[in-house]
């Protein structure tokens, strides 16, 4: 590559990854304004690749671009997934007018009431009540929404908090592996410029035909895992009169307006028909337009203020965040970084149409090393990098090694609480309400289960490539 300052380009490669490493590390920190720190690291990586590299050169071969701006500004802002942007903006905006209508809490009475307070049954549905909103929900509204229902469920239940919020944490990471809105790392992974010859390959309906059954399997894994070490606290019976007590709950004795009910389930059937007529091939919207039109939709349909929803409705400050990520991965892609690494991923697929044996090899390597790198990198960076790893594959390599990577990126986020946001939540509530657990003890007692998930992740992967699929 060229560059402006000779020998000095590899000193400010250097001081970007360095400054990356850095901006990773101090979030990993309890307490730190996230945002901040990451808007922070964009910024001065922007400057240094800006002042002391070719810029113009790395944007045009490390990201493949096919045509470089020369206002700098313009080209940073390409780095950018506006559609990863426009997902979150408008999921966040449907969280809002759901959550605002009651809709949650009466789905979490109405469990209560099937369950009749029985410690079992109570575990799998809101397990399985967690699976389901993070397929369609950002992970961050799941564990907030899901999270706060726990506990106020164990409580009147007299139940041990710790088993419960864990196990909706895991879900939220397991149930936001089916479909391209369902996490982060996805929103990232499926919106980011691939290969034609993949894309073309993998839309919304596919892509959960690919991720659900893996996804199912991984919450009947989790499930029966959590059963064994918590068993003292789950396999317990309720008195009788408890049950009976509990059966007259009426879910419906919080909610103002019964038809704003009957409006969630509109608005979340409408979002949900919208994604799966993305994958008719004449269909011109694509899943971004779908989330925005559902959400004024939204607006509309409950008739609510829009200037309202904008200021409190929308993460903004997770728009911000995700938007200086981009920046950040980007300026460590473009300026040469990840080339070791896709070097040797490249030499072994080797020139022309990818072989299995080498697909298969990459599979592994990428199992492998990413259940770490997720776990104490996070899943949106580790997704970022990933994604700009697989861009410089060569073309023909088959949508089951696409998957190994989205496994990747995603399913280390249980190995640690700094590998997922929701963790970090799930561990903040517990310490609130008094039952704390450390980060060393939430990684010794989840070892064996997300190890579990990487091999089965790494072995699904290679079965689809063997499947050539």
């Amino acid at each position: 590559m060229a560059n402006v300052l000779g020998d000095y380009w590899y000193i400010a490669t250097i001081i970007i990854v360095l400054i990356v490493l850095a901006t990773i590390f101090l979030l990993m920190k309890e307490g730190v304004d996230a945002t901040k720190i990451t808007v922070t690291g964009a910024i001065v990586v922007a400057l240094i690749y800006l002042i002391f590299m070719d810029w113009e050169t790395g944007f045009s071969e490390n990201l493949n671009y096919e045509h470089v701006s020369h206002n700098y500004l313009e080209a940073l802002a390409k780095t950018i997934n506006i559609e990863a942007i426009l997902i979150i903006f408008s999921v966040s905006i449907i969280v809002a007018l759901t959550k605002g209508a009651g809709f949650f809490s009466f789905i979490s009475l109405s469990i209560v009431k099937l369950t009749k307070g029985d410690p079992r049954k109570l575990m799998v549905a809101l397990g399985g009540l967690t699976f389901f909103i993070s397929m369609f929900f950002d992970n961050l509204s799941a564990i907030i929404l899901l999270g706060s229902l726990t506990v106020v469920i164990c409580k009147q239940l007299e139940l041990k908090l710790r088993p419960f919020v864990l196990f909706v944490g895991i879900n939220t990471i397991i149930g936001g592996l089916p479909t391209p809105v369902s996490s982060l790392p996805n929103i990232i992974f499926y919106n980011l410029l691939v290969p034609d010859t993949l894309t073309k390959n993998i839309n919304f309906l596919s892509f959960m035909a690919y991720m659900l059954p893996i996804a199912i399997f991984f919450f009947g894994i989790a499930t029966a895992f959590f059963f064994f070490i918590y068993r003292k606290d789950i396999l317990i019976e309720v008195p009788e009169d408890k049950k009976e007590q509990l059966s007259r709950i009426n879910p419906w004795s919080g909610i103002e307006n019964r038809k704003d009910i009957w409006k969630s389930v509109i608005l979340l059937g409408t979002l949900f028909v919208g994604f799966l007529l993305t994958s008719i091939p004449s269909n011109p919207l694509d899943v971004a337009i779908i989330a925005l039109i559902t959400a004024v939709f939204g607006i509309f349909l409950f008739r609510t203020d829009l200037k309202k929803y904008l200021e409190e409705g929308v993460e903004w400050e997770m728009i911000v965040f995700f938007v200086a990520l981009f920046v950040l991965m980007g300026i460590l892609t473009a300026s040469g970084a990840l080339i070791p690494l896709t070097n040797v991923l490249t030499g072994i697929l080797g020139t022309g149409t990818p072989s299995i044996k080498g697909q298969i090899l990459v599979a592994l390597i990428i199992g492998a090393v990413g259940l770490p790198i997720t776990g104490f990198l996070n899943g949106s960076s580790s997704a970022l990098i990933f994604s700009y790893i697989f861009q410089s594959l060569p073309l023909g390599v088959l949508p089951g090694l696409w998957i190994g990577f989205v496994l990747g990126g995603n399913i280390g986020g249980a190995l640690t609480p700094l590998g997922s946001i929701t963790i970090l939540m799930a561990l903040e509530i517990l310490k609130r309400e008094g039952e704390p657990i450390s980060f060393f003890q939430y990684i010794k007692k989840m070892l064996p289960l997300t190890l579990v998930f990487g091999v089965l992740s790494i072995g699904y992967s290679i079965f689809l490539i063997g499947l050539m699929l």
